[in-house]
């Protein structure tokens, strides 16, 4: 069965984070809505040789560099609101660190004019990890002392923020669902336990990891030293060994979860990090 036209909805890139998966759908929306569409007729279109191009990128075998934009632009029928945020969206796929990566993304949601609830759903999470204080306030929410007031969340934090900061925290925290009212109407967390994990690929996840270890930084200079703990080891592991200590580390951060009772009015919103990565680089054999 042949669905109409109208029953589709366009692709658009703003709501992609990798191009490829935008032309596989773009890909499967033209061959309804035009008939005719196909991956020559693309080609002949766009002015590549090859008469499946589309498909070898669409699919990983080739990178889209920026000189092709323009023709894929042309080949998929692109307007220019689309044109300039598909060649943002190329950008942001290819781009090398997390600094560009960032920007991209940044102009991305800029030049989304849409009403995609997922895509303002995936924003406010962007924001989430991309903004240090907004887990912290969370965890500060549990607290018996806890003033549903932005000025006093400012003050609690180290270091301080903007009254204004507070208040947008609260809001993004309550439309992502990580908080919530009660019965008696107080905002508190959905679920006591948060954990982002040790194998995230989430741009603002790898944010939020920047930020607070940038703090510990911070807190070596201001943090009173029986106030901190800050260690490491420097160590030769086989990749035996690195996948056991691994396991270690995931194994103690949920031990660490299980023993945590409800704070009283003597606690404190503390980081805890765990980070191991290599120093050195393997020879390619």
């Amino acid at each position: 069965m042949v669905l109409a036209e109208n029953t589709l909805m366009r692709p658009r890139p703003q709501d992609f984070v990798d191009y490829r998966a935008y032309l596989r759908e773009m890909f499967d929306y033209l061959k309804v809505t035009r008939p005719q569409f196909s991956y020559r007729y693309f080609s002949r279109i766009a002015g590549f040789t090859s008469p499946n191009f589309l498909k070898l990128v669409a699919d990983g075998e080739r990178n889209l560099t920026p000189p092709s934009i323009p023709k894929f632009a042309k080949g998929l029928g692109l307007d220019e609101h689309e044109r300039d945020a598909f060649e943002t969206l190329v950008m942001l796929t290819h781009a090398e660190s997390d600094t560009e990566r960032n920007r991209y993304y940044a102009k991305l949601r800029k030049s989304d004019q849409g009403e995609n609830e997922a895509r303002r759903m995936e924003a406010a999470q962007y924001d989430v990890y991309s903004s240090w204080y907004a887990l912290p306030i969370r965890e500060l929410l549990l607290h018996p002392d806890f003033r549903e007031d932005p000025k006093w969340i400012a003050q609690q934090l180290r270091p301080r923020i903007k009254a204004q900061e507070a208040a947008r925290a609260l809001e993004i925290l309550e439309r992502v669902g990580l908080i919530g009212r009660d019965a008696e109407q107080r905002l508190r967390p959905t679920d006591t336990n948060i954990s982002t994990g040790p194998r995230t690929r989430s741009l603002a996840v790898r944010n939020f990891h920047r930020s607070m270890m940038s703090l510990a930084a911070e807190a070596l200079e201001t943090v009173p030293i029986d106030q901190r703990d800050v260690t490491g080891l420097t160590v030769s592991l086989t990749p035996t060994q690195y996948a056991e200590v691994r396991a270690r580390i995931e194994r103690f951060r949920r031990e660490i979860l299980d023993m945590i009772v409800p704070p009283t009015a003597e606690s404190e919103v503390h980081q805890i990090g765990f980070q191991l990565f290599p120093l050195t680089r393997k020879e390619s054999s």
